[in-house]
Parts: structure tokens; sequence; C-alpha cells
């Protein structure tokens, strides 16, 4: 999988997620190698979050363009990722 992080991604408070970022409906990776390469990373981030008490840096897309949150990844299921104080973000 091939990833470009853009350092200039607006970053969003993970309190303020839910009320000002809307989220592409459709998933942007177009392949399942790379769905599971996302799978495999977010079980990772989950590890570094629950065991190491870690945050780590997620960018995604919405419908305003990318966006990035730093936070602990709490659980992933296979249609979202929890984060730190019950936030969910689908995938």
């Amino acid at each position: 999988m091939e990833t470009t992080l853009q350092p200039n991604t607006p970053k969003v408070p993970k309190e303020q997620l839910p009320g000002i970022v809307s989220l592409n409906p459709t998933d942007v990776l177009l392949t399942e190698a790379d769905r599971k390469y996302r799978d495999r990373m977010l079980y990772m981030a989950m590890i570094l979050g629950n065991g190491y008490k870690s945050k780590v840096k997620i960018t995604f897309q919405s419908i305003d363009g990318p966006r990035a949150i730093e936070t602990t990844v709490w659980a992933t299921t296979e249609a979202s990722v929890i984060l730190k104080g019950g936030i969910s973000l689908l995938l």
C-alpha cells in the first residue's frame, strides 16, 4: 500500500470530531489488500493505546478534504475505530 501523508493536513481535536467533520461515505481504499493493511495498522494502534497508552496519528478523508487526529485507539471493529472517550470513526 502506498501512503501519502501531507504534513499540513488540518488536525481535528477529538472532542470536536462528531460536530465538525462529515466523513466521506465511500471507502477511499480500493483494493482488499489495502483494506487488510489498514486493519493491521489499526490493530497495532489499538495495542499501542491499550498496552502502552500511546497516541497515534490517524489521517482520514472527510467531505471537506483530508483531516488528521492524534488520539488513543481503544478498539477496532470491522466497521469502525473507537477512540478514547467513546468517539468512533467509521471505516
